[in-house]
């Protein structure tokens, strides 16, 4: 865009050059002269100033690539403006959000926007416009995700973020339990919807598959690490995402608050329901202006049928199918 508009400039400084005495005289003599200067003058206004004011929009939200610690490059969008940034980790393709890419965020970002907040998402490698790494199945990948947190961290500090929230959904939400545990940049995190591991196990003919089993995504394991207050959202009929935020919630230090929903939802759809999304927004709303408006361990339980601690992992069978077609 800018180059376009550095063309677009001298081309136009170069029609503004003075033309020859004999032009000015045929010019001159031309009684349409006044009309037609006027025309070119708002045409040549209008074609500096239109691409300019496009540019300004364009340029803010234009995708961009940045690199891993692994060399691994994946596409990324900043919106918004301000020194207070929200890094938004996105989940893997489910049967009703499949594909699944930075594009799921569309509407909370806009809100995020709109409250004052500069927002950074990302396609995790695998996903949207992010090619593979070890595969083109993203499954074999996640394992590694993790890294693109890191890069997006470091991106957000180099661009001047004063303060950095963020909220991952899904195995963007296990894998920031992960990295919150040793990054200290984070204000404050949330994860909805999240595995405490991720992948539960590789698909069968995983060439990642060796003796020592398949690496995994572990936020589990590290949660206890993070210092920062921490938003847990949940759908109580969501699989077992509820129990496994309920695991976070138990190991989590304060200042920590678990959210569970009666429904099936999971991930950005919790956040896009017309029914309960806007008290879920509103949760993660009030949450990132005062994230130690929480004290202690605080459980709001809106699906009472529901028993957190009742355990149902590993997934059945049929969720482990769903999970390698899904890989596919």
């Amino acid at each position: 865009m800018r180059e376009r508009l550095l063309d677009l400039f001298d081309r136009a400084l170069l029609n503004l050059a003075p033309p020859s005495p004999q032009r000015l005289q045929q010019l001159a003599a031309n009684h349409w002269m006044p009309f037609i200067g006027a025309i070119v003058a708002i045409g040549l206004a209008l074609a500096i100033v239109v691409p300019l004011a496009l540019a300004t929009k364009s340029d803010q939200n234009d995708p961009f690539v940045l690199r891993s610690a692994d060399g691994a490059r994946f596409v990324a969008e900043v919106n918004g403006d301000g020194d207070t940034w929200v890094l938004l980790g996105h989940m893997f393709p489910t049967k009703r959000t499949k594909p699944t890419h930075r594009g799921i965020w569309d509407k909370f970002a806009d809100r995020l926007v709109a409250e004052g907040y500069r927002v950074l998402r990302w396609d995790f490698r695998c996903h949207g416009d992010t090619p593979c790494v070890f595969s083109k199945r993203p499954i074999e990948d996640v394992p590694e995700i993790y890294l693109e947190w890191e890069a997006a961290i470091d991106y957000a500090v180099d661009e001047g973020a004063e303060k950095i929230y963020g909220i991952g959904v899904s195995m963007g939400g296990t894998s920031l339990m992960q990295v919150a545990a040793y990054r200290d940049e984070f204000v404050a995190v949330s994860a909805i919807s999240s595995p405490n591991i991720f992948p539960n196990k590789p698909p069968k003919d995983s060439d990642r598959a060796d003796e020592d089993g398949f690496d995994k995504l572990d936020g589990l394991s590290t949660v206890a690490d993070i210092q920062v207050p921490k938003l847990y959202i949940a759908g109580a009929r969501n699989q077992c995402s509820y129990w496994q935020s309920n695991r976070y919630f138990q190991r989590a230090g304060e200042p920590v608050r678990f959210v569970l929903y009666e429904t099936d939802l999971h991930g950005t759809e919790i956040l896009d329901d017309e029914e309960i999304g806007p008290d879920a927004v509103a949760e993660v709303l009030d949450f990132l202006a005062d994230p130690h408006g929480i004290t202690g361990k605080e459980m709001h339980n809106l699906a009472p049928g529901a028993d957190p601690d009742d355990e149902c992992w590993p997934p059945n069978d049929d969720e482990n199918d769903e999970q390698e077609e899904s890989a596919d």
